[in-house]
């Protein structure tokens, strides 16, 4: 069945043509990824097929009735209306007109009663199957797959960062009643966890979506059809992201054949065509020009469809060059560092002349403390940092900054390095810097392309180090391909934070990933994902774990005892309702905790008491104390849940 129907439309901004004669459809049940450079016109589509922006030629149809939900790329300029991060402003608005319904429905008689009653019973349906009894459970569980923890759950919305709030967007649109999804850049601001669980969500949703992304990884696990915008045209693909890449090449391929052809037979017919003027067949000889001329168009047709941004083959030096490749550069011993709780501890590892070293761990966890102490901008709470024959480091933060934004990008370059014109254009151009994107103003340049820049020039200083803190971010894939390739063809060593599973995997020599409060070298991103898998499932000793380890569902224990008991004979229908509701989600949230607290108690007690240390009979003390206490807690709830009845 098919949700929407494009056929032949375009679209113009300002003179140029964003989007030229597209013709394509979404049917029920496809999981398409929306691919293309940056400004290739991927919002603008998006924008058409929800009916936001109209073509200025061509016809799109939607299927009757049909429901599309939309994330913004950036949805941040949307009140949330509320302070509650877990509080839907819809369900509050239906309650309040509900409550005054119930108010009129006391005094109004006749019609006018008829008509309220009418009101009150619509509303309440509406209400009622919007699944708003479970909403908030469903909300936070959502919020902690994509990362948010429970603390920051129960902040005041406010308070919360830029990418929190983005977070909190996205848990809320996951959760909309919709036949068709459009998102524009969700990975964005999620860590390795929540890029899992997102994508696990999506698949398991079995919902129809289109989705923007220049997450390789996740476009590979999610899509089964690739739509690429490119010069104006879109490409369709079967398959997920790679699949589509080897059927580009394909296309390519025969492309490049076909031109090789073409070539050839208009160099025998501008032969033929000499012969007849020669001979002054002037008939023949114009029916030949006008062959000649039918071929040339095809060819430069064909010409104009190859990809305009070529591979570059990037040489890039460090200051190590000429030094011995294994030495050490850096070496960390015991480092630890807290903040509010503890970030990281005893952490030792070093770096030598040429690895390439990825940092990976969840949002939070210290990763950029961690770089700022390296870079000896922030102390660490204890332990040492050598750097050896005083290495050359530079760093590339997530925000690109410049000390003169009114320069050009070229005249950038030029200033900060002595270098031919010709070798400085080379250099841009590496990095993806053409023709009139050399004289644009930096402070005009979008975040990638300033990023961009800011990568062309740390590597032009031929660091001995090179510290990049989500080098990718603000990135599509064509500049992921550059960024790769440039990392890979540096001499020297790297320290790179990171999210994108494609980048780490074709970058990175060696691993060192957060494994609750450690440090710890792996071989693969691979091995520390099953590292982290065992720790969150084996962990016993509750007392070294961070506070955002703590299951939600303690927390919201925590928050059952303090609040007070209210008397629900004196509730409304709807507040009864809810009541009834939180206290089954308060009923199955202590059971599942006592089930866990259970199961932690079982494997401590049949292990063999002389592989305890004393910590974990410290531990065992504290998780039996804490079982009591959910104890108390269940049989107190349960009691109230029977008086409320009687």
């Amino acid at each position: 069945m098919s949700l929407v129907v494009a056929q032949h439309i375009s679209k113009a901004y300002q003179g140029r043509l964003v989007l030229d004669d597209l013709s394509f459809s979404i049917e029920q049940g496809d999981r398409i990824g929306l691919v293309g450079i940056n400004g290739s016109g991927k919002t603008t589509l998006m924008g058409i097929i929800r009916g936001a922006i109209q073509p200025d030629t061509g016809m799109i149809s939607r299927a009757s009735s049909l429901l599309v939900s939309y994330l913004e790329q950036r949805p941040l300029a949307v009140d949330l209306g509320t302070s509650d991060v877990l509080e839907n402003t819809r369900f509050t608005a239906m309650e309040h007109r509900m409550k005054v319904l119930e108010r009129d429905m006391e005094r109004l008689e006749g019609e006018a009663l008829k008509d309220a009653a009418e009101a009150y019973s619509r509303i309440q349906n509406t209400y009622e199957v919007s699944g708003v009894f479970d909403y908030r459970a469903r909300l936070a569980k959502t919020l902690a797959g994509l990362g948010l923890s429970n603390d920051q759950m129960e902040q005041p919305y406010e308070t919360l960062s830029g990418g929190e709030k983005m977070r909190v967007a996205l848990g809320r649109f996951l959760l909309q009643k919709s036949d068709l999804m459009l998102l524009d850049e969700p990975t964005n601001h999620l860590d390795l966890d929540g890029l899992e669980w997102l994508q696990t969500h999506l698949i398991s949703s079995n919902g129809t979506m289109m989705i923007v992304s220049h997450d390789r990884w996740f476009l590979d696990h999610v899509c089964t059809g690739i739509y690429e915008l490119e010069g104006g045209k879109l490409i369709e693909y079967r398959g997920n992201y790679s699949a589509s890449r080897e059927q580009k090449r394909a296309i390519e391929e025969n492309r490049d054949r076909t031109l090789e052809r073409l070539e050839t037979e208009i160099k025998r017919q501008e032969a033929v065509t000499q012969t007849m003027l020669s001979h002054r067949k002037m008939k023949s000889y114009h029916s030949r020009e006008k062959v000649v001329r039918k071929l040339k168009d095809e060819m430069q047709a064909l010409r104009d469809q190859k990809n305009p941004k070529l591979r570059m083959t990037f040489s890039i030096v460090s200051s190590s060059d000429k030094k011995d490749m294994n030495r050490v550069l850096l070496e960390v011993e015991k480092l630890s560092l807290a903040y509010e709780r503890t970030l990281f501890r005893n952490v030792s590892f070093h770096v030598r002349a040429q690895d390439r070293v990825a940092l990976l761990g969840p949002n939070g966890c210290g990763k950029t403390s961690l770089l700022h102490i390296l870079l000896g901008r922030r102390e660490a709470d204890e332990g040492h940092i050598r750097l050896f024959g005083d290495p050359d480091i530079a760093f590339m933060g997530q925000t690109a900054t410049f000390d003169d934004e009114s320069l050009t990008v070229y005249a950038w370059l030029a200033k900060s390095f002595s270098r031919t014109e010709t070798a400085i254009r080379s250099r841009l151009a590496q990095f993806g810097f053409r023709e009139e994107s050399m004289i644009k103003r930096i402070e005009s340049l979008s975040g990638g392309e300033r990023h961009r820049l800011n990568l062309c020039s740390l590597l032009e200083q031929a660091p001995d180090l090179m510290v990049l803190d989500e080098p990718t971010n603000h990135l599509d894939i064509e500049s992921r391909y550059l960024l790769e390739e440039a990392l890979t063809s540096f001499k020297g060593a790297v320290i790179v934070v990171s999210h994108d599973r494609v980048f780490i995997q074709k970058t990175a020599t060696r691993i060192l990933g957060f494994v609750g409060t450690s440090i710890l070298p792996f071989d693969s991103y691979e091995n520390w994902r099953d590292a982290i898998m065992e720790f969150k499932t084996d962990q016993i000793d509750l007392t070294s774990m961070p506070e955002e380890e703590a299951s939600f569902s303690d927390n919201v224990i925590r928050r059952i005892n303090a609040q007070d008991n209210h008397d629900t004979r004196t509730m409304n229908p709807v507040e009864l309702r809810r009541a009834r509701a939180e206290y089954r989600l308060r009923i199955a949230t202590l059971e599942e905790s006592i089930h866990v607290h259970e199961r932690e108690r079982d494997i401590f007690e049949k292990r063999d008491p002389t592989e305890h240390s004393p910590e974990d009979y410290e531990g065992y003390a504290l998780l039996l104390s804490d079982l009591e206490q959910l104890y108390k807690s269940y049989f107190s709830l349960l009691e109230q849940g029977e008086s409320s009845t009687d």
